[in-house]
């Protein structure tokens, strides 16, 4: 027997190629400001402002992993660092984010990140664990 599996999509916003200029952590949850806000995926996939809070994350899970200078192939050493690290480090950063997946109480966000202190953008993924929500704050 085959079954066939078809992705279909229930986030009903898109964050792809949308810019993230600010992280915020309050308490267990993460707010990711964006600066233009996302693209809603239903009707005429207009772009609407706002910023998203996912709750309950769990910095003992979640990861950031810095991969490649400006997206290369081939071989690289990259770096693993814990999220708590991440967000105590780098405060003033712009991250544009060009993937994101869902799963069981975990998301990951794929895209460039750019740091003021360093000319070429860095691929980065984060990978996060939360027991929450995702909440759009969807600015009417």
């Amino acid at each position: 027997m085959n079954v066939i599996y078809h992705f279909q999509p229930t986030a009903p916003y898109s964050l792809h190629d949308m810019r993230v200029n600010r992280i915020e952590r309050t308490g267990e949850n993460l707010r990711f400001c964006f600066e233009t806000g996302y693209v809603e995926l239903k009707g005429e996939n207009r772009q609407v402002s706002g910023d998203l809070l996912i709750e309950r994350v769990s910095m003992a899970f979640s990861d950031v992993y810095f991969l490649s200078e400006n997206g290369a192939y081939g071989t690289f050493q990259g770096q693993r660092m814990e999220l708590e690290s991440f967000l105590d480090r780098y405060r003033d950063i712009s991250f544009e984010i060009l993937d994101e997946a869902y799963g069981y109480h975990t998301v990951t966000y794929r895209g460039y990140l750019s740091l003021p202190d360093r000319e070429p953008l860095m691929e980065v993924m984060l990978s996060l664990y939360y027991t929450g929500n995702i909440v759009y704050e969807v600015q009417e």
